[in-house]
């Protein structure tokens, strides 16, 4: 989850003023208040352009380090010969990494499909079950987004950018699973 703490940093890494920060952050860097975080999430967007803001939230990804990190860095040194249609294949055997496909464009698309009771999940760890009050906005999902573009750079040795963020959990409550779309750009 892109906490409030987590914004600030990536907010602070891009040389935005800190009382333009404590405007569209407030003051309780701590807050875990699910809608709190939404109110933010449109500060943000308000702010910034849709790019800036997805570039800002992918940047809060957690779980990049780790048993991820280390599996898609081995992943990358046992497959590195391979043409990359092979290695987007066969990434859907490292664990948690989703079931990637190579479209013929040039894009990688993933998704993550958990369902309970016909209900698609929100896979981010951090809510623990809390669901805003409205739909989640799909720029929060960036940062979920973030952790797959980072492990499948890793993992398969090309720069990804988040084309788009297709689907969420959040922003569809619950009848959606969350899908993103990535485009290299170099390989």
């Amino acid at each position: 989850m892109p906490s409030i703490e987590k914004i600030r940093k990536a907010l602070l890494g891009n040389n935005i003023d800190s009382d333009k920060i404590n405007q569209l952050l407030g003051d309780d860097m701590n807050t875990k208040d699910i809608n709190a975080i939404a109110d933010s999430i449109r500060r943000l967007e308000k702010a910034f352009t849709h790019d800036e803001t997805v570039d800002i939230l992918s940047n809060c990804a957690c779980c990049i380090g780790g048993q991820r990190n280390k599996d898609c860095r081995q992943f990358a040194k046992v497959n590195k010969d391979k043409a990359l249609s092979e290695k987007v294949n066969l990434l859907s055997t490292v664990k948690w990494m989703g079931n990637p496909v190579l479209y013929t464009d040039g894009t990688i698309y993933t998704g993550i499909y958990g369902k309970e009771n016909d209900i698609y999940k929100c896979p981010c760890w951090c809510l623990k079950g809390k669901l805003p009050n409205e739909p989640m906005s799909l720029t929060y999902c960036a940062c979920c987004a973030g952790h797959f573009r980072y492990h499948y750079q890793n993992a398969l040795g090309v720069k990804l950018k988040i084309k788009e963020i297709v689907s969420s959990a959040l922003n569809s409550v619950g009848e959606k699973p969350c899908e993103f779309i990535y485009e290299i750009i170099e390989d």
